[in-house]
């Protein structure tokens, strides 16, 4: 017999495990987040959040937290360089206000650093609900059709215990043993090379003045150097700390064989600072690899993460998307758990996520060519897409939506020339004064939400008696915002009459370009729709 029941077990306490449990609290579920490690993470990682991610993170109710995380109190400047050398000459410079994206949402970039995110992300899942155990492994699991049985391991008393969980979401990392449990595959690239990571103590100040507040810690840098050799130089967010990454290569050497001393000539010479005094604090070594799980579910069981995705760091999704992925799986899951949605809702996770996935794999390969390893090219590389296209662009054509007849499937369209069609992010769109938020896009993350610019008309007054109607009947939320006219119609595609249902995640589920045509029938579309999204066939006569 089982020790406990739980309604969600999330193997990985991680950026995409925390993000899951986190959201998963939003919507009503608490679920047990186990980690074997002592607590969060300590190591220095990855850094920085897209906009797209800053939605995510507002909607979660962290976004203050972890914006004011990061070294410059929470401006979201940064800085990329492309340089010869640390001294020059400067090959190309890209500041955050060049990769600005107000155009298509309301945030900013934040540069928060992953060992700091994950502690905020943490405290938020807590306050929700959630329990963390940490020290705590899952050793193995089985799944039947009525539930997963979970084997956890209490790494501090040596004792094992027996859970069952209606769900069980595997957010491990890249060995992940729940994806290796159901013996699913991986398909990609493969093994890209290795690199060599030092960080090190130094003073700084002098090769770094001239940029303001970098060497003082209080904005965050990056460089790619590309002589005498090919690394990456960056700050870290203890002022006076830096580290060194050593380009890629197809046959690295015996990292383990390399002393303190020999790490500070590396950096020394990388830097090309001959005569630079360091101190050498930490080395690592990291296997370079571009896959993709060949299925994001199987059954009670989903991935997430680096367990469900591995893509080269340059570009900077690969955090930014495990975050992603645990707020575009927890609506889901607990719509299921509470009734409101079929089982199949859970297949769109693999159909939505798994194909941008490979995207953006290939497109962080691309980088990883640019800067750091010229000799994968392969002359097979994918066109290079921008990144506001890569965070907003792409579409969840086959999954939890309703595609119109003539939509040709395309995984990626440009966000500042958005359609509205179903499976597209709902566009950002500033609202007048007046209106219920001060932009469409902060009216959504909590549940289906029906938009209709018909503000006093007979559309207007069908389309709100058919949302709750609907609700009634489907037994979940459905709020409308009758936002009148204005430049939005444009954006979403449909007439002042139409009207537009949003998924939680600010995907466009399925619209109606023109008038309801009454009550009656607005309520067939509407009830249509949402059943066919949430895996609800209808009860018949």
């Amino acid at each position: 017999m089982a020790d406990e029941h739980v309604p969600v077990l999330i193997a990985g306490g991680g950026l995409a495990g925390l993000t899951t449990a986190l959201f998963l609290g939003l919507h009503g579920i608490a679920p047990v987040v186990v980690e074997k490690h002592p607590g969060t993470s300590v190591v220095m990682k990855a850094r920085g959040q897209y906009p797209h991610t800053m939605e995510v993170l507002r909607i979660g109710g962290v976004a203050e937290r972890i914006a004011a995380a990061g070294p410059d109190g929470g401006t979201g400047e940064f800085l990329m360089v492309i340089a010869d050398a640390l001294a020059g000459p400067v090959l190309k410079t890209i500041t955050g206000a060049d990769m600005a994206m107000r155009h298509v949402s309301p945030e900013d970039w934040a540069m928060a650093s992953q060992e700091r995110t994950e502690v905020f992300l943490g405290d938020g899942a807590r306050e929700r609900g959630a329990e963390r155990r940490f020290d705590t492994e899952l050793v193995s699991f089985e799944q039947s059709a009525e539930k997963v049985t979970a084997v956890l391991y209490d790494r501090r008393t040596g004792t094992e215990r027996t859970v069952t969980a209606d769900y069980l979401v595997g957010a491990d990392g890249r060995h992940s043993p729940v994806r290796e449990g159901l013996g699913i595959g991986t398909h990609g690239r493969g093994d890209l090379g290795e690199i060599f990571r030092i960080f090190f103590d130094a003073d700084l100040g002098g090769p770094l003045s001239a940029l303001p507040e970098v060497a003082e810690g209080r904005r965050f840098a990056l460089f790619w150097l590309q002589k005498p050799v090919p690394g990456v130089f960056y700050t870290t967010d203890v002022p006076g700390r830096y580290g060194y990454v050593l380009g890629m290569s197809r046959n690295p050497p015996d990292f383990g064989s390399f002393t303190d001393e020999h790490c500070a000539e590396l950096v020394r010479t990388g830097l090309d600072l001959p005569d630079l005094p360091l101190k050498v604090v930490e080395t690592g070594r990291t296997d370079i690899l571009s896959s993709v799980a060949d299925r994001f579910g199987d059954g009670r069981v989903q991935l997430v993460g680096d367990a469900a995705r591995l893509v080269p760091a340059p570009g900077g999704l690969g955090g930014n998307t495990a975050v992603t992925d645990g707020f575009y799986l927890a609506w889901k899951l607990a719509m299921v758990l509470k009734g409101e949605a079929g089982p199949g809702l859970l297949d769109s996770h693999d159909a939505e996520r798994r194909p941008v996935s490979e995207m953006i794999g290939e497109q962080q390969l691309l980088n990883t060519v640019d800067r750091l390893a010229p000799y994968l090219d392969d002359g097979a590389l994918a066109t290079p897409l921008p990144p506001v296209v890569q965070a907003f662009g792409y579409r969840c054509v086959s999954g939890a939506v309703v595609r119109e007849p003539d939509d040709a499937g395309e995984l990626i369209e440009d966000p500042t020339a958005p359609t509205g069609r179903p499976g597209s992010r709902a566009p950002y769109a500033v609202l007048p004064e007046g209106s219920p938020a001060p932009s469409t896009t902060a009216l959504f993350g909590r549940s289906f939400v029906l938009l209709t610019g018909a503000a006093a008309d007979t559309s207007g007054k069908a389309w709100t008696a058919a949302a709750a109607e609907v609700s009634a009947r489907l037994g979940i939320p459905l709020p409308v915002y009758r936002l009148g006219g204005g430049d939005w119609l444009r954006s979403y595609g449909i007439t002042g009459a139409g009207a537009v249902l949003v998924r939680p995640d600010r995907f466009i589920a399925w619209r109606s370009p023109g008038p309801a045509g009454g009550t009656e029938a607005a309520v067939r579309a509407l009830e249509g729709a949402l059943r066919t999204v949430l895996d609800r066939p209808s009860p018949g006569p």
